[in-house]
């Protein structure tokens, strides 16, 4: 017999003597068993509480070999294969990071721009909007996810990212998470921020030629109407790679796994908000708004970006914890 009970005190001594683990607190160390034994019971914390005492044999081994990798440091998410993010179940694996609750302040900022947005756009007219670093595609599809809620839907959002692997995995989430007609106004693609004029070229030229890659199953002319001469950006709602380089090597010794591409900001982190607002004059829209997560160590310096690259009220949101964790800005071509 194997007991809930039995699965919990394995787990916890079996942290306790991992050497990435055990410098937790316990309570950290019992919720990581939890939900280990939630995924694969299908039940709800307060249910293992309640059934301390019940046989779980069947669960046994694969229970035991999700502990032996979380002593690995691997995160409980990709061992899941899942994380909650705005209310929403993403699907994730190691080649995406992992969504973080503070990344929730730009999808709450996004919507609040998009709302506004809307509210001036005739009937006829479009919002463009571009998740230039999408991963697990959670920022995008929380956006939309929400708006379809609230029935806005004169929009139309491009996320690209370099990784074929983790374009696949947003297009996974898109296609469980988002209705059919919503996944219209959501074009995933491949696209390098090192390029993103030319990325955004190249997509114009496929809406041109008439081979986007719209989501499977989706009716091509339901979709949004798309065309170079359109394809400028009212919102960038950016969560780039900004972990300065040595501190991305130091941060995965720890067994984490997430994808150093997607960490790695260079020297100072900021290289790719450098290239976000370097390119505005080629990919936003006059009075169009760049929202970028940075980290609490170099946002005055992101900050001096965005004014040097003309941007106007320039503001910076901190997180839960209080810490710098977001800067907005309005592109002003008359600055330029």
């Amino acid at each position: 017999m194997f007991t809930v009970a039995d699965a919990r005190r394995y787990a916890v001594d079996l942290f306790m003597q991992s050497t990435i683990l055990k410098t937790q607190p316990r309570s950290s160390l019992t919720l990581d068993a939890d939900v280990l034994l939630q995924h694969f019971l299908n039940k709800p914390r307060a249910w293992l509480f309640a059934h301390d005492d019940t046989d779980i044999s069947p669960i046994r081994e694969v229970f035991y070999a999700a502990a032996e990798r979380r002593c690995t440091g691997l995160p409980i998410a990709y061992i899941t294969g899942e994380k909650d993010f705005w209310g929403l179940p993403f699907h994730v694996s190691p080649d995406v990071l992992i969504p973080k609750p503070d990344t929730e302040l730009l999808v709450e900022r996004s919507l609040t721009v998009i709302r506004e947005k809307t509210a001036a756009l005739r009937q006829d007219q479009t919002l463009f909007i571009l998740d230039p670093c999408t991963g697990s595609g959670c920022v995008a599809i929380s956006i939309l996810h929400t708006l379809e809620a609230e029935g806005i839907r004169n929009l139309c959002c491009i996320a690209a990212d370099i990784s074929p692997a983790a374009l696949a995995i947003a297009r996974r989430n898109a296609q469980q998470l988002l209705s059919a007609e919503t996944q219209r106004r959501l074009h995933i693609i491949e696209g390098d921020m090192h390029a993103l004029p030319e990325t955004i070229t190249r997509f114009e030229e496929s809406l041109q030629l008439g081979t986007t890659p719209f989501p499977k199953g989706a009716d091509r002319t339901s979709s949004p109407p798309l065309s170079a001469e359109y394809l400028r950006f009212d919102l960038i709602a950016a969560n780039p790679p900004y972990v300065p380089s040595a501190l991305t090597q130091e941060l995965l010794k720890d067994g984490r796994n997430e994808p150093a591409l997607a960490l790695d900001g260079g020297s100072d982190g900021l290289d790719f908000i450098r290239i976000l607002t370097n390119n505005t004059r080629t990919v936003l829209n006059r009075n169009g708004v760049l929202l970028s997560e940075v980290g609490e160590y170099h946002a005055q310096a992101a900050r001096r970006l965005f004014e040097t690259a003309g941007f106007s009220d320039i503001r910076i949101h901190q997180d839960l914890a209080g810490q710098d964790r977001l800067i907005e800005g309005v592109y002003d071509d008359t600055k330029s």
